[in-house]
């Protein structure tokens, strides 16, 4: 995060020191305005840029044998070009392992579900699911101590995560 905020302040200082540049060659006929505007749009093309290859960046540090299960795009007041084409905003994963038993003659596959959230930070949520691939009926695991009411989820078997589950 660190790295981020020190690259947006960098193309900021560049983007501004080029119109300062271009400024005292043309021997000051260009505004004074045009400096800090540069250095803004120049801030705000960087921020852009990251918003529209994040998502392929992240996919490109996954391990061969992941598969993209769910894509998340929305619009957000603070990145204005996302009301044009919003980028991914968060993508859920299976990493390819899985553990697959049955009992009374249903198929029961257990994985875990990581998803990447990019907000102001970026995220990793993980939650591991039991999926009885006979029903269509999703549990997630909870901790023993949780209290949290257990909600069961119905799984089309033309989705892609019962595809990759229950082959």
């Amino acid at each position: 995060m660190i790295w981020h905020l020190l690259a947006v302040f960098i193309i900021g200082l560049c983007g501004g020191a080029f119109a300062f540049l271009f400024r005292k060659l043309s021997r000051d006929k260009l505004p004074s305005w045009i400096i800090p505007v540069c250095a803004g749009l120049g801030m705000l093309g960087y921020l852009a840029y990251y918003d529209y290859t994040w998502f392929e960046f992240k996919r490109s540090q996954l391990p061969p044998e992941s598969v993209v299960i769910e894509q998340d795009r929305a619009s957000n007041f603070f990145r204005p070009w996302s009301y044009l084409a919003p980028s991914v905003s968060s993508f859920a994963i299976l990493d390819g392992k899985f553990r697959e038993t049955r009992q009374d003659g249903q198929i029961l596959v257990e994985y875990i579900r990581y998803e990447f959230i990019n907000d102001y930070i970026e995220r990793l949520e993980s939650q591991s699911y039991v999926l009885n691939c006979t029903t269509g009926e999703q549990l997630p695991v909870m901790p023993s101590d949780s209290q949290a009411p257990i909600k069961v989820e119905l799984i089309t078997s033309d989705s892609l995560l019962y595809k990759q589950l229950c082959r």
